[in-house]
């Protein structure tokens, strides 16, 4: 399957980022990312991260998590309008529609609706309702029902779920969001052991209710405790544990917590992590959401 992957490609877009790792595990060098997403890269963030993002990334996390997994492969990026015109191309995907829309005139000319992805991962709830019946439209922070716009996860890399053995010996992680110094940590290892060494991690609603932290908290075997998760909309968050990040909050206001119940908890939150919020897993989401479009156009 070769897929066209639009984006930006200048700094860290978490949500298409995701996409496009998913997208590379499934596919490898048959996904073409143009812009190329250089940070994205292992050789390229090393050599470019300092000077091309500021303040060495502190406002993208410094990179941790997502960045700088995939191998630079040789792709060809040349003569990309000539091969959208000659339908070079099974899927075209806009990793993030709301900030680049380059060559989107060309597409919507030459492709049939069924094989444009149009991904919105913004925080904001609003919508490019122009485009909604030009493709399938994918959105994090979504609150309508319209039923041609499609949920979508925020997610994180399979090998990126620790396995080794966990030492709990904080309530509660170091960091509390928000609060800028308890950020404490300069480098990835130490901010996930953070997580690692204790039972819970604090998070919450930001700029949306979708968020990379509570993905690194579950990944590091540590379960989230989730302010206000009960206000969540229905159609965001889709495939998050939400009403086990309930019940755990419910435990945790009636001290009902114990040992075995929360190894019980961990167990459940760590399976769902797995088979459904992997970049792998919500890759394959989007694809099927194309058939699904097209069955609900016949």
């Amino acid at each position: 399957m070769k897929i066209l992957f639009i984006s930006n490609g200048d700094f860290p877009d978490l949500q298409s980022d995701m996409i496009l790792h998913g997208l590379k595990s499934l596919f490898g060098k048959d996904v073409i990312d143009v812009n190329q997403c250089w940070y994205m890269y292992k050789d390229l963030k090393e050599k470019y991260w300092d000077e091309r993002i500021p303040n060495n990334g502190k406002s993208y996390g410094m990179g941790f998590t997502i960045s700088g997994l995939l191998d630079n492969l040789d792709i060809d990026r040349t003569n990309i309008k000539e091969r959208i015109y000659n339908k070079e191309f099974d899927f075209i995907i806009f990793g993030s529609i709301q900030r680049c829309k380059d060559n989107l005139d060309l597409v919507l000319k030459c492709y049939p609706k069924e094989k444009i992805i149009f991904i919105d991962g913004q925080d904001q709830t609003d919508i490019i309702w122009e485009l909604v019946d030009n493709g399938i439209y994918c959105k994090r922070e979504l609150i309508y029902n319209n039923e041609n716009i499609f949920p979508i996860n925020f997610c994180i890399p399979k090998e990126k779920i620790y396995i080794g053995e966990t030492n709990k010996n904080l309530k509660l992680a170091t960091i509390i969001p928000g609060n800028l110094e308890t950020y404490i940590y300069d480098n990835e290892l130490d901010y996930y052991k953070g997580y690692q060494d204790a039972y819970f991690g604090m998070t919450f609603r930001k700029g949306g209710w979708d968020c990379l932290r509570h993905y690194e908290i579950l990944m590091n075997k540590c379960i989230p405790y989730f302010i206000n998760i009960e206000k969540c909309p229905k159609r965001t968050l889709t495939l998050f544990p939400k009403d086990l990040c309930i019940e755990v909050n419910n435990l945790i206001n009636e001290n009902k917590i114990t040992d075995d119940n929360y190894y019980d908890l961990l167990t459940n939150f760590l399976y769902i992590l797995k088979n459904n919020l992997t970049t792998i897993k919500v890759a394959e989401q989007i694809l099927n959401y194309t058939k699904l479009w097209k069955q609900k156009q016949q």
